[in-house]
């Protein structure tokens, strides 16, 4: 009997061990597998990496609204009442074409490879900051609550313009956001307290907003706050909506990436000594930390039209669920996926989805792991582990909430 009930589980989901073996599973027995619950409205679990590709290049045929993540019907609902749209957002992940298209253009410059690399003396000193407070630390710390979640939270806030006595309020709000399912970062069960945060977020960039076209500076917050398109400001639930993924997915999955990172290495000595030996390894290992924790874990996509999958026919107006971690360990297009190497040739993963939807950020995500571990590790001495990992309860965008270590600095 098929588990796929388990892919809404934030405890089976969140862990990576039950995530990746209930993911295997899928994909090796019911590759397209029916979800039906009587909590949420029905869809199709995709698992296999030709699919999923397949899919993420069809933006045409698989469009993103009215359903992106998985959801409740009661939170779907709630939402649909409070802002018009089942999304809740309208962030460039919710959008389909043309209007994806035109808004993902308001920032494309600023995230092509060339800015970003002019940013590596910037997130050099940020990098520095951080393993010196590591350092500072007596041997000992939560690599994931004291350095991997704060590490890439100052490197988005100092690009948007956010001040640094503000982030640890944008830290919690993306914490209640994302891992709404989690006992220890939820603001609530309930819907109202899910709608509470994404209302605090809207009223925090209101502001934003208003101080940026009085009184623009050179921040990424001005870029957006007086971007127009089509002649036009942007609406407002767009706008606000640009801002909240561009803070919150700017760092969270940057934040998982550089803790469950540190993980594989710890776990792996040989792969640890080699990044120490090799500093020019950085860029790579930073890739296979990408795939390896596929931090994003699913989107969702409705059919335009009829589709055969895996010798499964879809129909027009039904709904699916991608799920990388799945493709990224796909033995049928990537070599030896289970195991975890630095130097792999890391071309075909999906991590950062694939088309018209790319992840947008994803050069600056590999500039900010490399120069991490580039600035961490020549440095120490002797890492291990100093407790038990613990994870995020959640089934969109998971990772580490701890990770105890010792270590000893040169």
């Amino acid at each position: 009997m098929s588990r796929v009930h388990d892919i809404v589980d934030p405890s089976v989901m969140g862990n990576e061990d039950s995530m990746y073996a209930l993911l295997g599973e899928l994909r090796e027995n019911d590759p397209v597998a029916y979800f039906d619950h009587p909590d949420y409205e029905p869809f199709w679990v995709m698992t296999r990496h030709e699919d999923i590709k397949y899919i993420s290049q069809n933006n045409d045929k698989f469009i993103n609204n009215p359903r992106t993540i998985i959801m409740p019907q009661e939170f779907e609902q709630a939402l649909l009442a409070q802002f018009g749209t089942k999304n809740g957002l309208e962030t460039l992940i919710h959008m389909d074409n043309p209007k994806h298209r035109k808004l993902r253009n308001v920032t494309r410059e600023w995230f092509k490879p060339g800015p970003v690399a002019k940013l590596t003396p910037i997130v050099e000193e940020i990098a520095r900051e951080f393993v010196d407070r590591m350092e500072a630390m007596n041997g000992e710390c939560d690599f994931v609550k004291d350095i991997a979640l704060l590490y890439p939270l100052r490197v988005i806030m100092s690009i948007i313009g956010v001040a640094p006595e503000e982030e640890p309020m944008m830290l919690k709000l993306t914490q209640e956001l994302f891992g709404n399912q989690d006992p220890d970062q939820s603001r609530g069960e309930d819907n109202t307290a899910g709608m509470a945060v994404l209302l605090d977020f809207f009223a925090y960039f209101q502001k934003v907003v208003a101080d940026r076209r009085e009184n623009p500076t050179d921040d990424l917050a001005t870029v957006l706050a007086n971007a127009k398109v089509d002649g036009e400001y942007l609406e407002e639930l767009d706008l606000i909506s640009y801002f909240i993924i561009t803070a919150t997915a700017g760092h969270d999955t940057t934040s998982a990436t550089t803790g469950g990172g540190m993980k594989a290495l710890l776990e792996r000595p040989e792969q640890l000594a080699k990044l120490q030996a090799n500093p020019e390894l950085a860029s790579a290992a930073a890739r296979e930390m990408i795939r390896w924790v596929s931090p994003v874990r699913h989107m969702m996509r409705t059919l335009t039209e009829d589709a055969e999958f895996q010798g499964k026919m879809l129909k027009k107006g039904e709904s699916l669920a991608v799920f990388y971690p799945a493709a990224n360990r796909d033995a049928r297009v990537i070599d030896n996926p289970d195991v975890f190497d630095i130097e792999r040739d890391n071309r075909s993963h999906l991590a950062f989805g694939y088309g018209g939807h790319m992840c947008l950020g994803q050069h600056l995500a590999i500039l900010e792991v490399s120069i991490f571990f580039k600035e961490l590790l020549p440095r120490l001495d002797w890492i291990e582990l100093a407790g038990e990992p613990k994870w995020v309860e959640a089934n969109f965008v998971g990772g580490l909430k701890s990770l105890p270590v010792r270590c000893a600095f040169k």
